[in-house]
């Protein structure tokens, strides 16, 4: 059986904020995660939790200076808008003669919805105030999911990765192309289609009234196109494309990726530089920060990177989690030489699509967690054009739709509880009973709080804050480290 292991560090407060930039207004909870199932990451995440490398951190909502709001959209009832349309479609232009629209450009960057994510704006991703503290590692491979049974297959192509519907199959990553000979037909011919038809249907006696009816079009034609059909849709150019776009998904502990570490490094490396002005640091930091992963699960789960290669050059890179019940984007860098395909959003809606292709065979899966959404920070509020989405209330861990009544809360206090029903509480909430069935791991055992106070005869003080963060469900099931 699976299980997780944990080392709470407590309250790491008053240092500089990534949004604000203000130097000592921060302040969130920190543990690390030596081992983290899927299925506990997701209760985690659904209690404002989230993790940068190992490391998980919850903002300290009511005394930091940006509250930070975990953000989730509705997958499945994803509503494009006409920005996400533009981008879709000149991506596909690109795609078809590699010709740059700068109308479009000009039309996108004056836009409202012009999105951070493709001009700068990025989460910040908390760093660890110390240091985790050793553990034996032949406690890392007690579960079941180092056996051969768990380990990702391999699929035709030689990645290896998640075992779903291809997104070939799915998603279209290589890009589908619809026939041009159909398009370019001319008007003529449609009419003279019609007219034939309706000659028909005048030998078989049919009435002008009946004939008008069903010369009428069908529901379908006028039904709106999904995602999926605009991502699609890129009609070729004398049957051939300028260019191939393929996104290849890889499991980070899988031999394919580690094939391509370097270039997806040397990516990151530019765009950290060039879009960020951050220095990128050592490929040691760019492991711990997008590549290393506490999640330990089944096949289906775990970090994945999704490579967007255009023909034989990587373009961007999007880190993500897929867990039981949601895709969770981590990350999204890209080559700054592209920015004009506002690659950014153009992930985003793709990680989309993703999560929409795994619900047909993981029903499960039906939401999509773009991580935090700080309404306080103006750069980071473009995760509200996906629509419809949802913010988790920090009090009674309830989600709310981001509707006008809830950016009339932020608006008014940039921390606000969202559920306006004073009696919801948190369900997951522990209680002094609970504190004794806390799992622990002492040394290479573990045991209940309660057996512990027997054999140790003291408390551990922040345990009863640590049950609260984590939730009942959580604390009873994951280890929590002691030396």
């Amino acid at each position: 059986m699976a299980f997780s292991i944990v080392e709470y560090y407590g309250e790491n407060s008053r240092y500089q904020c990534g949004y604000c930039k203000q130097s000592r207004s921060c302040s969130s909870y920190g543990m690390w995660a030596h081992k983290l199932c899927c299925q506990d990451y997701q209760e985690l995440i659904d209690r404002g939790w989230r993790r940068s490398g190992c490391y998980c951190y919850k903002p300290m909502m009511e005394i930091t200076c940006c509250p930070s709001y975990t953000i989730k959209c509705d997958a499945m009832n994803f509503r494009l808008n006409k920005s996400h349309k533009k981008i879709i479609k000149r991506m596909n232009k690109f795609l078809r003669d590699g010709k740059q629209d700068t109308t479009e450009m000009t039309v996108l960057s004056n836009s409202e919805e012009t999105t951070s994510h493709d001009t700068g704006g990025h989460e910040h991703m908390e760093v660890p105030c110390v240091q985790p503290k050793p553990l034996d590692p032949s406690l890392m491979g007690l579960d079941t999911n180092d056996s051969d049974e768990c380990r990702p297959v391999a699929d035709e192509s030689g990645f290896s990765g998640l075992q779903i519907p291809k997104l070939t199959e799915s998603l279209g990553v290589s890009v589908h192309q619809s026939d041009s000979n159909a398009s370019n037909q001319p008007k003529k011919a449609k009419m003279l289609r019609i007219e034939r038809k309706r000659e028909k249907l005048q030998k078989k006696g049919l009435s002008g009234e009946a004939i008008e009816q069903m010369m009428k079009p069908s529901g379908n034609k006028n039904k709106e196109k999904s995602l999926e059909d605009f991502l699609e849709e890129c009609p070729q150019k004398n049957n051939k494309p300028v260019h191939h776009l393929q996104i290849v998904t890889l499991l980070t502990s899988g031999a394919k990726f580690r094939e391509s570490l370097h270039v997806s490094y040397d990516l990151y490396k530019k765009y950290q530089t060039a879009i960020h002005n951050d220095p990128p640091g050592a490929i040691e930091d760019y492991l711990d920060f997008l590549v290393k992963s506490p999640l330990k699960d089944s096949q289906e789960y775990g970090t994945f990177h999704q490579q967007y290669w255009l023909d034989d050059r990587l373009i961007a890179v999007g880190v993500i989690d897929v867990l039981p019940f949601c895709v969770s984007s981590v990350y999204f860098f890209y080559d700054p030489e592209f920015k004009f395909l506002s690659l950014g959003t153009y992930g985003s809606l793709r990680e989309l699509a993703f999560t929409r292709s795994l619900n047909r065979k993981i029903p499960s899966i039906k939401n999509y967690y773009m991580g935090f959404y700080i309404h306080s920070c103006p750069k980071m509020r473009y995760k509200s054009n996906l629509q419809p989405s949802y913010l988790l209330c920090p009090e009674a861990y309830t989600w709310h739709l981001l509707d006008k009544t809830v950016l009339a809360k932020l608006d008014a206090h940039k921390y606000s509880r969202l559920n306006d029903d004073v009696g919801a509480l948190d369900a997951n909430k522990t209680t002094e009973q609970d504190l004794k069935d806390v799992l622990l791991l002492v040394g290479r055992s573990y045991t209940t709080y309660s057996e512990y106070l027997e054999m140790v005869g003291k408390g551990i003080p922040f345990l009863s804050e640590y049950a609260r963060l984590v939730g009942k469900s959580c604390a009873k099931k994951m280890m929590l480290y002691r030396v």
